[in-house]
């Protein structure tokens, strides 16, 4: 890991703080690009581990639906099979960019995974293109083990808003004991329309939705360039939650990620800032995916992606691997 001066971060009073980041290095034999990525502590066991560990889940790299990858101290990764090897029914088949090395014969559009314990097993909870309506849609598929392999077997996507542009960056949160909420994207930037983050309850099994969706944020401040994603939601320690998300363009240095307070999961949120959390840094550029987690230790880390030089363009950025930044969460 390379440890350097954490992604610039608005100095302002109250607002979720990070100590210095390290970054798991591009040449690291376990990973690849690192896209979205999603940290989840595991017990002992969990594929071969002597001890406690850590997964990590990220955007397709087009080598895998969901690349995956373990580890013990969170330095040293190990590369293990795709957690999703099979798309569900519904599910479109895509061609990787023609700038990419991809395999032959991958065709996958598997974005923004996220891993949560329910009862009997895991849910992996992720976009993927849907063959009816041709939008990114939210589905979710079940595994006894974190590692996989995960099924979906459902006809259809767990949420699909095709008039709003589809859904991408499905994230769980726990409003309390017993109750799971899903928080995400739709994905406007694909047709014109206004993008928003969403919440929406999910049943007791995480297997459904419930309830009604209700629009928590757009994008409406200047940094965020029309586009808002990414969203990930933490407790904060004097009531109410933080909500982090991504905005800008994500293969350039306009991609920041922000924050908006939230009385409850279901809002009403505000910004209380009208810049972004972390910025780009020369070193690390268009912070995003952002996502917090509690180690084996008790201590809360953020991770997120970011490239280590300026993409010269959208082109260089598909061949340009991002990698995984992990920084300590000083106050929240």
């Amino acid at each position: 890991m390379t440890a350097h001066s954490p992604t610039a971060h608005l100095p302002a009073a109250g607002l979720p703080t990070l100590g210095i980041a390290s970054a798991v290095e591009v040449d690291n034999p376990a990973l690849n690009d690192i896209g979205d990525p999603y940290v989840l502590p595991v017990g002992a066991g969990v594929d071969g581990n002597r001890g406690p560990g850590y997964l990590l889940y990220w955007t397709t790299d087009w080598s895998a639906n969901v690349p995956t990858a373990v580890s013990t101290d969170l330095v040293h990764w190990r590369r293990v099979a795709d957690s999703l090897p099979s798309l569900p029914s519904w599910a479109l088949l895509v061609r990787p960019p023609a700038s990419w090395s991809a395999p032959p014969g991958v065709s996958t559009m598997t974005w923004g995974p996220t891993v949560h314990q329910v009862a009997g097993g895991w849910a992996l909870y992720y976009s993927t293109e849907d063959a009816a309506t041709r939008r990114e849609c939210l589905g979710v598929a079940f595994a006894t083990s974190p590692t996989g392999p995960f099924t979906d077997a459902s006809s259809a996507p767990l949420v699909c808003q095709a008039d709003l542009g589809g859904d991408i960056d499905p994230s769980v949160v726990v409003p309390a004991p017993g109750q799971l909420a899903l928080v995400w994207k739709n994905d406007g930037n694909a047709n014109g329309t206004a993008v928003s983050i969403w919440e929406q309850p999910l049943t007791p099994d995480g297997r459904s939705t419930s309830g009604t969706a209700v629009r928590l944020i757009g994008a409406d401040q200047a940094w965020e360039h029309g586009i808002i994603e990414g969203p990930a939601m933490l407790a904060d320690t004097k009531g109410g939650w933080w909500l982090f998300y991504s905005g800008g363009t994500w293969q350039s240095d306009t991609y920041d990620t922000g924050v908006a307070w939230c009385a409850t999961v279901s809002g009403p949120c505000r910004k209380p800032a009208h810049a972004p959390l972390l910025a780009s840094t020369p070193s690390a550029v268009s912070p995003g995916g952002f996502d917090t987690f509690v180690d084996h230790h008790g201590r809360l880390w953020a991770s997120y992606s970011a490239f280590p030089t300026q993409p010269a363009d959208v082109e260089a950025a598909f061949a340009s691997p991002r990698v995984l930044e992990l920084a300590p969460v000083t106050s929240h």
